[in-house]
């Protein structure tokens, strides 16, 4: 039998109101999405001053972290080692834009969120919203700290 762990809406609330908390800090109006263990939309928010583009880019950056299982610079990464594309995953709504992030608990993948709108801080806010829910960020030493 096959067992499942997922994100629930709690936990979607908790990250995005830490995004919410953390893109003030910054004076950026942003959005964020939360998706569960399918990429099947849990929650998402636009904060005011968003434009309408940042909420459908922050859903699409938590359904290809749910569905690659793992982060958009990863996957990014990953396309760039072996000269791919998005185009050969024949999914319009995949990205690599950063603010995407893969939630996993142990060994467990739980869920993903996105974070946009705040330019060079979507990774950081990210990494916010991931701690928010008691998990921490994964990692990819192919990634620059910044």
């Amino acid at each position: 039998m096959l067992h499942t762990q997922s994100l629930d809406l709690a936990a979607a609330n908790k990250a995005i109101a830490a995004g919410i908390e953390a893109a003030t800090k910054l004076g950026r109006p942003m959005a964020f999405a939360v998706v569960d263990a399918g990429a099947g939309l849990i929650a998402a928010a636009r904060m005011d001053g968003a434009h309408a583009r940042i909420l459908k880019h922050s859903i699409r950056k938590a359904y290809t972290s749910a569905t690659m299982c793992r982060n958009t610079l990863s996957f990014k990464a990953d396309l760039e080692e072996r000269n791919g594309n998005l185009e050969q995953w024949g999914d319009s709504e995949l990205t690599t834009l950063p603010g995407g992030m893969v939630i996993r608990e142990g060994t467990a993948f739980v869920g993903a969120i996105g974070a946009g709108g705040g330019g060079p801080d979507d990774e950081a806010v990210a990494a916010i919203m991931v701690r928010a829910m008691g998990f921490q960020p994964v990692a990819d030493s192919r990634i620059a700290k910044k």
